[in-house]
């Protein structure tokens, strides 16, 4: 027991904080392998979509609209639809994919994560953060494509780090490489159309700045035009007509203006509020409070970082505003749903950051920031905790009561 004591008096803040976050990385795979490996029955949505999985021939996913008003990457419905049948559609084959690509997506976002929160008490709580999410547990576990998101625009994100540095030597076959697959996300990932103007931002200024950069612009947009074409045909042309009545209350409505506040005022809430869990209410109150430091952190980050990268998109405090934009704009134009907590889900781990990074950044004014903190991963912990006893039950789902 004295060993033990002296263990903990040598053990420092950061330490404990760093051996903390490995803990619950592994606490969030072992979350999301439970939850995958519980095969809970599937929902609606889930078997609509194995109702195509099932009537549809290889040649028809490609050609026809799907049925029950489903949307869904042809090219990733492909695989799954050619991995399951292997397996008679057994429900751990039928979700094996949204699992590895939500496992991959919360690997990548620690690696992002890494590149800006120094401090490990902030990386720890980020970590944390997806323990406390009902829904990064959930949807590691679902026949739809929303894990896929998630990882689709950690992938983009992971590019946009590392972009810089990639163009330093000159434009090699590696960066260009890069460049050219990245357009591909969109094969299993509508929100990847999201991300593909930041790497083309960035290298249209690269090019303005050194001529080698022209050719490397080129190849990427020829991707992008060649891989667009492809999906618009194939995917996105039949995707359009399935969800037009299905997704037809999920729009930001300017009929009025009383309807255009309360359609942008419910998306907003939704891309910000729902992400740890809404039963009881109160959970949800008290999760809209810490978030609204992230949703603050929206802007100030931009205004912040936009100078300091010369215009550039190399961070998620840049790229976070601009793609709660196009959301924005792309609900107003019908074109994609603002309202759907599930749709923008690859959203979630962006707002689980600001936030963290919006609380540690008050850190000058401790008469605030030490007691917002200790409440926040108080609430975290909690929530983590509660969230454990109901998925190691077997019994988590998208909207789950504490």
């Amino acid at each position: 027991m004295s060993a033990f004591k002296r263990l903990l008096g040598q053990l420092s803040p950061e330490r404990a904080f760093s051996l903390g976050a490995i803990a619950f990385v592994i606490w969030y795979v072992l979350l999301a392998f439970a939850h995958y490996l519980y095969q809970r029955p599937l929902w609606n949505d889930e078997e609509c979509v194995l109702l195509n999985l099932r009537l549809f021939t290889s040649q028809e996913v490609f050609s026809r609209e799907f049925l029950s008003a489903q949307t869904f990457p042809r090219i990733y419905f492909f695989l799954i639809q050619n991995f399951s049948r292997c397996f008679d559609f057994n429900l751990l084959s039928l979700r094996f994919f949204p699992f590895l690509s939500m496992l991959a997506a919360f690997f990548v976002w620690l690696k992002i994560a890494r590149y800006e929160l120094k401090e490990q008490g902030a990386y720890f709580t980020f970590v944390l953060s997806w323990s406390a999410s009902a829904v990064l547990i959930y949807y590691a576990a679902e026949l739809k494509q929303y894990s896929m998101d998630v990882l689709a625009a950690a992938t983009f994100l992971l590019f946009l780090y590392h972009q810089k540095n990639l163009e330093e030597p000159g434009p090699g076959l590696k960066y260009i490489l890069i460049l050219v697959s990245l357009p591909f996300l969109v094969f299993f990932s509508y929100p990847a159309y999201l991300f593909l103007v930041f790497p083309l931002f960035n290298l249209i200024h690269s090019a303005k700045a050194d001529r080698r950069f022209i050719g490397p612009l080129i190849f990427y947009l020829s991707s992008i035009i060649v891989v667009g074409a492809f999906a618009y045909y194939f995917d996105v042309r039949l995707a359009a007509n399935s969800a037009k009545d299905a997704l037809s209350d999920y729009f930001v409505y300017t009929d009025s203006l009383p309807q255009f506040f309360q359609t942008l005022g419910e998306g907003t809430n939704n891309l910000f509020s729902r992400w740890f869990v809404e039963r009881p209410k109160v959970f949800k109150q008290i999760g809209i409070f810490f978030v609204a430091f992230g949703f603050i952190n929206l802007f100030y980050g931009f205004s912040k970082n936009i100078k300091k990268d010369r215009c550039r998109f190399y961070s998620i405090n840049t790229v976070a505003l601009v793609v709660f934009i196009e959301l924005f704009i792309l609900g107003v134009l019908k074109k994609y749903p603002f309202t759907i907590p599930r749709t923008s889900l690859f959203f979630c781990p962006v707002v689980l950051f600001l936030t963290v990074q919006a609380i540690f950044g008050l850190r000058r004014y401790n008469f605030i920031y030490l007691p917002l903190r200790a409440a926040y991963v108080i609430f975290l912990l909690y929530v983590a905790i509660s969230l454990s006893g109901i998925t190691l039950a077997g019994a988590l789902s998208f909207r789950p009561v504490l």
